[in-house]
């Protein structure tokens, strides 16, 4: 489990295509973490994370250029350690994904990201 003082110490890749729904989260997320590094698809999310290996991983599905599910799988490929919590407004895409942390649907509550983020072992 991660308390909330400790959020403050990780850093995390954020990837949505949605640029008003990924502005809004980065404002929300850049107050509890120490670095949050924005994307705007899949592919850009990759070399994001390639760069920067961040501490942990939120991602849509549904994304242009590369899907969120062709992405988890490439980063499973390098690692299969670093935590994933997948950001979805469709259930029946989300009952599909493995190798996954947890499961957030939208339209994302803070609250609720939050504590899929706080029940992580990291």
């Amino acid at each position: 489990m991660v308390s909330h003082d400790k959020l403050g110490e990780l850093t995390v890749l954020y990837v949505e295509d949605d640029d008003i729904t990924r502005e809004m989260a980065y404002r929300m997320l850049s107050k509890y973490f120490k670095v949050v590094h924005p994307a705007s698809d899949g592919k850009e999310g990759l070399g994001k994370y390639r760069e920067f290996r961040p501490d942990l991983i939120i991602t849509d599905l549904s994304m242009p250029e590369m899907s969120g599910f062709e992405m988890i799988e490439k980063i499973r490929e390098i690692d299969s350690e670093t935590p994933i919590i997948v950001t979805t407004a469709y259930r029946s895409e989300a009952e599909s994904i493995q190798g996954v942390s947890d499961i957030v649907y939208k339209p994302v509550n803070k609250k609720l990201l939050l504590q899929a983020v706080c029940e992580l072992e990291l």
